[in-house]
């Protein structure tokens, strides 16, 4: 079936969602051999390791706590102009000779600005699956009970991809728990806490709406990494030097990522780039995640502050109420947004910080860096944590542990290196970030 085109009204079940999981699996075998190095584009591959997430010996599950990206998407709207352009490029001046040229001529663009960044049929499917494996892996937490009494809380981004990736996960997470599909449970749209990237004032102006911010991005695009990779597709193409920009190249890539994403095929734009042009163009794209959403300016990660602290204030909710012996209030909360709203939390909590930043100039000592935001944040990203109370002879400080999922592997704590810490030394750690008094309103004015 064509990707674009919605199945018949009122086919959506859980075969269907079965049938789409298959189909990725299936698709892994003829997936490109540098599909990994696709960037906050690439394909989610979930681990499935439900032993992973066994509670620590004779602790139990207290409440889960998940920031979890949209799932698979169509591209943005001014993407679909792009395209276009590259295709009548091809079909107008490539050389027509070449059996890649006659391929990419042929090919049909069915990208249509209506599409526009909306949830794609696979990106529900992994939400759905996303929910199943969480419920399977926190029987305690997420349980009719629970859901029925509203003990598991929703929050997303007012974007339709993170709004409609919510209610594709509740509908999931109701299946798993056989409670049939009971229409949309209510969620709560909060962009000063999902979209914080937007609200914070000192991030708009000195790195989201700052022409130089990216500066390293653009040094690389000059670089002659970039052109070597630009001169190939040219030459691939039969185009005269100079015909075909960095943009282009960067429009081509996307095409070919989107294929295999949205359709599960190896497009023939694909072949217009050899391993080394993809190594290239992944870290042209993490020099913008590094510098746009990560560690290249500290505003980046402090924007995030309002997130960082909500997560953390409800864990604090959770033992307190245990403590008094009172009902928990949410054994779950789960916030659905953006690769934008992932990356910075992962910054404060100082995960895949290199030695040395990411410049335009040291490509080649890069080659082994830690932050790929492919790897870190692909389509369907989540990160999630889980609260466990202990055995109750023990002090407070070890009555109650934590543990954090990245992508549904367990994440060491980065101060440590253990998978498992005690609470009061994770929130010691950084209780210069979890104090509002520190941030004020200083932050983002």
């Amino acid at each position: 079936m064509e990707a674009g085109r919605p199945r018949r009204a009122g086919r959506a079940s859980r075969l269907t969602e079965l049938v789409a999981w298959a189909c990725v699996s299936l698709c892994a075998a003829s997936r490109p051999p540098w599909a990994e190095h696709y960037g906050t584009k690439s394909r989610y591959w979930a681990a499935g390791d439900v032993g992973s997430w066994l509670p620590p010996a004779r602790c139990t599950q207290l409440h889960l706590s998940g920031l979890i990206r949209h799932g698979t998407r169509y591209p943005t709207r001014r993407n679909v102009p792009r395209m276009l352009e590259v295709h009548r490029l091809v079909k107008e001046q490539a050389d027509a000779g070449r059996r890649l040229v006659q391929a990419l001529a042929a090919w049909r663009m069915w990208y249509h600005e209506r599409m526009d960044g909306r949830l794609h049929r696979l990106g529900a499917s992994e939400m759905a699956g996303l929910a199943e494996r969480l419920a399977a892996a926190s029987p305690r937490l997420l349980t009719p009970q629970s859901y029925r009494e509203q003990r598991v809380k929703f929050l997303t981004s007012s974007k339709h991809r993170c709004v409609n990736s919510t209610s594709s996960f509740i509908r999931g997470l109701q299946s798993h728990l056989g409670l049939g599909d009971q229409g949309a449970r209510q969620w709560e749209v909060n962009d000063e806490l999902l979209r914080f990237f937007d609200s914070c004032q000192k991030y708009v102006r000195s790195v989201g709406n700052n022409d130089t911010a990216l500066h390293q991005m653009e040094l690389f695009k000059q670089g002659p990494e970039v052109q070597r990779v630009i001169q190939n597709v040219a030459k691939k193409l039969g185009l005269l030097p100079g015909a075909i920009s960095c943009d282009m190249v960067e429009t081509t890539f996307y095409l070919c990522i989107y294929e295999f994403t949205l359709k599960g095929v190896v497009s023939p734009w694909c072949d217009l780039f050899d391993k080394e042009d993809v190594e290239v163009l992944e870290y042209l794209g993490d020099l913008k995640q590094y510098w746009k959403t990560s560690y290249g300016y500290e505003i980046n990660g402090l924007s995030s502050h309002k997130l960082f602290q909500n997560i953390f204030q409800y864990i604090d909710q959770t033992i307190e109420e245990n403590e008094r012996n009172q009902p928990i209030s949410h054994s779950a909360v789960l916030r659905f947004g953006h690769a934008e709203t992932l990356l910075p939390v992962l910054t404060l909590l100082g995960y895949f910080k290199d030695e040395h930043p990411l410049l335009a100039n040291n490509f080649e000592e890069q080659r082994d860096r830690k932050f790929r935001s492919g790897r870190i944040s692909p389509l369907a990203a989540n990160l999630i944590f889980v609260l466990y109370q202990c055995n109750e002879t023990q002090s407070l400080g070890e009555k109650y542990k934590l543990q954090l999922f990245l992508n549904e592997r367990p994440l060491p704590f980065p101060q440590t290196g253990n998978l498992i810490a005690g609470y009061d030394e994770v929130k010691n750690h950084y209780q210069h970030l979890i104090d509002a008094l520190r941030f004020s309103n200083m932050t983002c004015s």
